[in-house]
């Protein structure tokens, strides 16, 4: 009987049938790849059950035609050596399949160190605050709408003290569009919808604080706008710092590139339009929320564009909304304030990284870009890494 198997999984029509099935397979992933991403083809078919089943078959094949030679001779060295090396290679990927780290770092050009690797797995996290101050994580669960999708059948429920959040249905493509309005809460942030324009560009975009506690930013060109929050001066960059007084009234100052003090300041008021003095531009007060909330209506597409995000429908307290990738719906009840997170997964790197220099190169008389060249900081840790990889990093 052992002989009889061994012969069944060394045999030339199951090998035959291993590679059909791998052609298939890769063909289909090729393809969801090329219709949606690498993210969905990688959940869909590369890590799914015929591809893990199909690894498995040939691996045993592999094992079996090796078996079926024994005893081994001097000229089955070269046919010995290939088929471990294909196992050795399908085992490696197992590894990373399941140990492995892929993602992403994102260094910002202020310098600030860098702890963490963002993965592309998500996960579900819920904390809590009496105050709306200090929070603590009281929910934390790794998810896969992809793979496990949520239907209006099927509903998610999330309980802690206090709190019933309800998640609806998982939209894997979604267009979503800002809506904000006024909101009753008293801990929520302020809100602007500015115009920042001249003679060459017009941009229109909304500046919202989540809290009071939140600093809220946006990059125009060459000028920062900033509102709220702890604030520290960037000299580096033309700043437009909008705060509020305890009034609820909305103030400006206005500071020029290596400038540690303001040369205008004043209020500004709905429907006025500031002259900054840069370019031309000038700022215009479309619509100001002392208190404000955010929300998103979102529009299911078929397939992924550079502008679609992973959502959810949520209910909560009787209301429906959506919970956006890498954002927050924030809850209130009698005794808590809740912050219910969708968002990638982050890894602590085990030191600090930081970009302490950054240069682009055109091509001469273009502005497109030729060569990128960074300097980057390693933080108090480094020495570990050292000693873990000394030829490595020596060599760097």
């Amino acid at each position: 009987m052992f002989r009889s198997v061994l012969k069944f999984f060394a045999s030339l029509q199951l090998a035959v049938v291993i590679i059909a099935m791998l052609a298939v397979l890769i063909s289909v992933g090729t393809l969801v790849e090329a219709r949606y991403d690498a993210w969905t083809a990688k959940n869909l078919v590369y890590n799914s059950v015929w591809m893990y089943l199909t690894l498995g078959l040939l691996t045993l094949s592999l094992v079996a035609v090796m078996v079926d030679r024994w005893p081994w001779k001097p000229h089955h060295a070269a046919f010995i050596f290939a088929h471990v090396g294909i196992i050795i290679i399908l085992y490696g990927s197992v590894l990373t399949q399941f140990f492995g780290i892929d993602g992403t770092i994102r260094l910002p050009r202020s310098g600030e160190p860098v702890r963490e690797v963002t993965l592309q797995d998500t996960e579900l996290i819920v904390y809590r605050s009496r105050n709306g101050d200090s929070y603590e994580q009281v929910f934390r669960e790794d998810v896969n709408f992809l793979k496990k999708p949520i239907t209006p059948q099927h509903p998610y429920l999330i309980k802690a003290k206090g709190l019933s959040f309800e998640l609806l249905e998982s939209i894997d493509y979604g267009q979503a569009q800002i809506k904000v309005e006024e909101s009753p809460n008293l801990q929520s942030g302020a809100a602007i919808r500015y115009q920042l324009s001249n003679a060459n560009v017009s941009e229109v975009d909304w500046l919202i604080q989540r809290n009071l506690f939140e600093r809220a930013e946006k990059q125009v060109g060459p000028v920062l706008i900033t509102m709220g929050g702890l604030w520290e001066r960037t000299p580096e960059i033309n700043e437009i710092r909008l705060f509020q007084k305890q009034d609820t009234t909305l103030h400006y100052a206005l500071y020029n590139r290596e400038s540690s003090n303001p040369f205008k300041k004043g209020q500004l008021q709905e429907g006025q339009t500031l002259a900054t003095g840069w370019m031309g531009l000038e700022l215009k007060a479309l619509r100001y929320f002392p208190k404000a909330q955010q929300k998103y209506e979102v529009k299911a597409l078929e397939r992924p564009t550079p502008n679609t995000r992973p959502a959810v429908r949520v209910r909560h307290n009787g209301q429906e909304s959506y919970l956006i990738l890498n954002d927050y719906v924030k809850v209130f009840t009698d005794e808590w304030v809740y912050l219910v997170a969708y968002t990638n997964k982050r890894v602590p790197l085990g030191f600090d990284i930081s970009l302490a220099n950054f240069k682009k190169s055109d091509y001469p008389g273009t502005m497109r870009a030729m060569a990128y060249q960074s300097e980057v900081h390693y933080g108090e840790n480094e020495k570990a890494l050292i000693d873990l990889y000394p030829k490595k990093w020596t060599d760097k």
